[in-house]
């Protein structure tokens, strides 16, 4: 068994970034566990205080949980970090929060955001992640993947910034409308047609990137670091 770590800035990047593969991993029968950092709304309203009046992050929340039961994954936390402002917290905090669910969890893979998506909270929890899961000796076989998150991977275009740059497909054509009947779960999040977070528009983008690779539907990752050791008796990956 596999055990899966899904790290992410807000509710609903873990969807819209692998949901499909998520579900892939619990039909695998691997162990899937998802991390949210951000409170995903409070950046919406002026203040945080008045956020917490027009909106009760409980429902978001409730929300989120019902999209990830769909997919077959039932653990997840919700940290409530201040939504667009972890350029004001302590890289270190992030980190921390994050090794504490390293050591309790200790998983084989990690999935996170992209260190090139427009939102600092998703650069910089790609930092963090990448910071938490440094590696050291006896401490470095997890594999660790960014994945994209429509209307902000595809959306930065500041000078100098670099792209993501997929490298690793994953084949989603068989649960692509489940990844998106999970997503409408999260109502909060969902925006109308022609927008990146519409159904329709999460269907065009999984197929364009299928096609890409020959593949109906796929999800696409930046592999960041991958570890392979072989024993020198058998040749048999450790």
């Amino acid at each position: 068994m596999t055990k899966v770590l899904v790290v992410c800035a807000h509710p609903g990047d873990e969807i819209l970034g692998c949901g499909g593969t998520m579900i892939h991993h619990v039909r695998s029968r691997d162990q899937v566990r998802v991390l949210v950092l951000g409170d995903g709304w409070t950046s919406r309203v002026r203040t945080i205080e008045k956020a917490r009046d027009v909106i009760d992050l409980e429902v978001l929340e409730r929300q989120g949980r019902s999209a990830l039961a769909c997919l077959g994954v039932d653990q997840v936390d919700y940290l409530r970090l201040p939504d667009n402002r972890f350029d004001t917290l302590p890289l270190l905090d992030l980190v921390k929060e994050i090794e504490r669910v390293k050591r309790s969890f200790a998983p084989d893979m990690v999935y996170t955001n992209s260190p090139y998506d427009l939102s600092v909270d998703q650069q910089k929890t790609s930092r963090a992640v990448i910071t938490a899961f440094r590696p050291q000796p006896g401490d470095n076989m997890t594999a660790l993947y960014s994945f994209e998150v429509p209307s902000s991977t595809e959306w930065n275009i500041a000078e100098g910034v670099g792209n993501f740059a997929p490298n690793h497909f994953v084949d989603i054509s068989t649960v692509l409308g489940e990844k998106i009947e999970a997503y409408k779960k999260l109502s909060l999040e969902v925006r109308p047609w022609p927008h990146p977070r519409s159904p329709d528009a999460i269907g065009y983008y999984a197929r364009s990137r299928g096609a890409a690779v020959g593949l109906d539907a796929a999800e696409t990752f930046v592999l960041l670091r991958s570890v392979r050791r072989f024993s020198e008796a058998a040749g048999e990956r450790k």
